[in-house]
């Protein structure tokens, strides 16, 4: 698989939460919930219990991002403190909804990156078999 091929799938997977396989169907079955085989093509997306928790730690890792933007921003500009709000609480406040609206593409980001990796989804075509 090319660069360019695998930037374009971590793209679709992260923004869209598309099939990393096929990238016409959402891997997605509601807001946080994965299809458990994708209605296009067939690769496997409900993996293992725990399999989430690489999603969890990008949307942590998108949430401290703007964190530290923030931070950075009210430490030149003090907008925050001149609003009247304590900086500290204000940041860790607005730190919570973009950790929790950042899951979504997060996980779509997280499970490309394990069927590029060849750690989920079935990349050799095989997604009609049956499991053992």
């Amino acid at each position: 698989m090319t660069y360019g091929r695998a930037l374009r799938l971590l793209i679709a997977g992260f923004v869209l939460g598309r099939c990393p396989a096929c990238g016409r169907a959402s891997m997605f079955r509601s807001a946080l919930e994965l299809h458990e085989r994708c209605p296009s093509c067939g690769v496997r997306h409900s993996l293992e219990d725990g399999a989430w928790l690489g999603a969890v730690a990008i949307g942590y890792g998108i949430a401290a991002l703007f964190a530290i933007a923030l931070t950075v921003l009210e430490l030149n500009v003090h907008f925050i403190a001149r609003a009247g709000l304590d900086p500290t609480w204000t940041i860790a406040a607005l730190a919570i909804p973009v950790t929790m609206l950042a899951y979504r593409p997060a996980k779509g980001l997280w499970f490309t990156l394990l069927y590029l990796y060849g750690l989920g989804g079935e990349p050799d075509g095989t997604h009609g078999a049956t499991e053992a």
